[in-house]
């Protein structure tokens, strides 16, 4: 296989597109997939980005520049289903994608009509049948399906919704509360940090600024030794024991990766994008590398 660089776009750490069959590279600034266990060339490089695919739908982008290409969707064969249209956009999620138009965020179904028109300053994916949105002043609420607040735009900080709770900050300097969406009522913790609950569980930082997770109840279950920590994913949760020095827990905290790497990702079919010292490699669940790939 040609020696594939790999770039991180619109998330905090490394974005991978890793389907049933396919996995993107870059090649002369262009993004193209091979086929994950061949290695031959399916998608030839062509768009200025490309997403992972999710139930055979990639967003994918073409023209001069990055910032000022338009947005559409392909299948596994890199046809257009969505033509590009659209200023940035995102996977498809519980039927809706996510898609900018004019400086507002709104959502398309999979014939690329509207749903939800363009309203919001940022929004993200369904989870549950709610999504993350904000009107403005970076305020933060839930929409449902409709794009209703079921949670009103009032907080600095929410995440997504599961099983009925979020975890909401109200200002940046507040500690986090667990909401039940519904009853509208909520449990104070002294947490300072939170992330969205997975497998029951979230990620939380106490006092010390050690993360942890806790039940949904807020008490803890793993307790806080970690610098950093992510949500759980396919039973692994990535965790950072040490500054630069990430690897996955179980849910019983039990070191399932030693920690080893200067990154982390979760994973998603099996596999995890994880940076260590100059290479990007895709491990799987034994921590074992299956790709690697030179920064």
């Amino acid at each position: 296989m040609k020696k594939l660089f790999f770039l991180c776009l619109f998330t905090g750490l490394y974005a991978f597109g890793f389907s049933q069959n396919l996995i993107w590279f870059i090649e002369n600034s262009k993004f193209g997939y091979v086929h994950k266990t061949s290695g031959r060339i399916t998608i030839t490089p062509q768009f200025t980005y490309a997403s992972q695919f999710k139930d055979g739908i990639a967003v994918a982008a073409v023209g001069n520049h990055l910032l000022s290409s338009k947005y559409g969707f392909i299948n596994e064969k890199g046809k257009w289903l969505i033509i590009p249209q659209f200023n940035a956009a995102d996977n498809f999620s519980e039927g809706k994608a996510r898609v900018q138009q004019n400086g507002k965020w709104g959502y398309i179904n999979k014939k690329g009509s509207f749903i939800i028109q363009p309203q919001f300053a940022l929004s993200y994916d369904f989870k549950e049948g709610l999504a993350q949105a904000s009107l403005k002043n970076n305020l933060w609420g839930l929409i449902d399906s409709s794009g209703k607040f079921v949670v009103q735009p009032e907080y600095y900080s929410i995440t997504d919704a599961f099983a009925g709770l979020t975890c909401t900050q109200k200002n940046m300097t507040d500690t986090w509360e667990i909401l039940d969406i519904k009853k509208k009522t909520s449990i104070k913790t002294s947490f300072t940090g939170m992330h969205a609950f997975a497998d029951s569980l979230a990620p939380a930082r106490d006092t010390s600024n050690k993360w942890g997770f806790v039940n949904t109840s807020g008490a803890w279950v793993i307790q806080p030794l970690y610098t950093n920590a992510r949500s759980f994913s396919e039973g692994l949760a990535a965790v950072e024991k040490d500054y630069g020095s990430w690897g996955f827990i179980n849910k019983k905290g039990e070191w399932v990766i030693a920690p080893q790497f200067n990154r982390s990702g979760s994973f998603t079919n099996g596999l995890a994008l994880m940076e260590k010292d100059a290479d990007i490699v895709y491990i799987d669940k034994e921590g074992v590398i299956v790709f690697s790939f030179k920064r």
